[in-house]
């Protein structure tokens, strides 16, 4: 018994270590900040991911030919934002999306040269975290029925000596 508890033991371990590199990947590639944090915080040198909404009115350029101006709304302060990439297929007033560039403090201006999709990871970690908890309590069920199986087949088989089909 103490091998079944040791191999789910390992099953923990592992999983727990796929947790946290899946936690530092979306941190480091797929987390975003909100326009405030750009502007207070230290971003100047770093690639950004920013989310926010395009302010009525604020949208200036050309945006089919990748070169835009806008506000980026946030909770409390907006974010001037300059686009130069590829042309934006969700690039518009009042869209809520997902800007990627460099907070240039001394003009006051995100300087994006990438938009990203807008998803929800909360609800697709959840469901992902569920579907596996349920997955494993299921194989930690069967598998300790299978070991109680085996101990009572075990158990419930007497001594039967061989029989000696040997003739002489």
């Amino acid at each position: 018994m103490t091998g079944f508890y040791l191999r789910w033991a390992g099953v923990i371990v592992i999983a727990i270590i796929l947790a946290v590199l899946a936690t530092q990947n979306y941190q480091d590639h797929l987390a975003s900040v909100i326009p405030e944090s750009v502007i207070t915080g230290n971003h100047s040198q770093a690639t950004v991911r920013v989310q926010g909404m395009v302010g009525s009115g604020s949208l200036t350029g050309s945006p089919e030919e990748g070169h835009a101006e806008f506000e980026l709304l946030g909770e409390t302060k907006s974010l001037k934002v300059q686009y130069q990439g590829p042309p934006p297929e969700n690039l518009r007033e009042l869209k809520t999306l997902i800007l990627i560039g460099r907070w240039d403090p001394e003009v006051q201006v995100f300087r994006a040269h990438e938009t990203a999709l807008v998803t929800n990871y909360g609800f697709v970690a959840s469901a992902y975290i569920i579907a596996f908890l349920v997955l494993v309590a299921s194989v930690f069920t069967m598998s300790r029925k299978v070991a109680f199986l085996f101990q009572e087949i075990k158990d419930s088989k007497l001594y039967e000596p061989e029989l000696d089909t040997h003739v002489d």
